[in-house]
């Protein structure tokens, strides 16, 4: 039996990644970014972090303070996505979202510039 589950893809100037969400970890978070997408949007690289300024409106939703690598959370005290390059202490709640699935490796090549973000539907099979 096939399922889709709900993704995002984030295109970069040098490529594109697709990012798995999962939707129990942070609901009202994760909702909220797929109604405010598509969207166009600088972005910035600090360290570790991708983050694109997005303000979702959401509280915490957790009492996660660290980020996989490869994975899309929001911070919700800057009004935030981060999108982690490497395991990373954040020191402040975020509300991950989800993991990227396809072109990890790009992570690490990526320059500030703009990013579009956009929903997609990926089949997987239900076990």
């Amino acid at each position: 039996m096939n399922v889709q589950s709900k993704a995002v893809v984030l295109k970069f100037q040098n490529g594109e990644v697709v990012v798995r969400l999962d939707m129990a970890r942070s609901p009202i978070t994760a909702t909220r970014l797929l109604n405010a997408l598509p969207v166009s949007t600088p972005f910035t690289r600090i360290g570790s972090l991708i983050t694109i300024p997005l303000d979702l409106g959401s509280l915490p939703e957790t009492f996660e303070v660290k980020a996989r690598r490869g994975e899309l959370c929001y911070r919700p005290n800057t009004k935030q996505l981060i999108l982690a390059t490497e395991d990373t202490q954040i020191g402040t709640r975020i509300n991950p979202l989800g993991i990227v699935v396809s072109n990890i490796d790009l992570l690490d090549s990526i320059k500030p510039g703009i990013v579009t973000i956009i929903p997609v539907n990926i089949e997987g099979k239900a076990s």
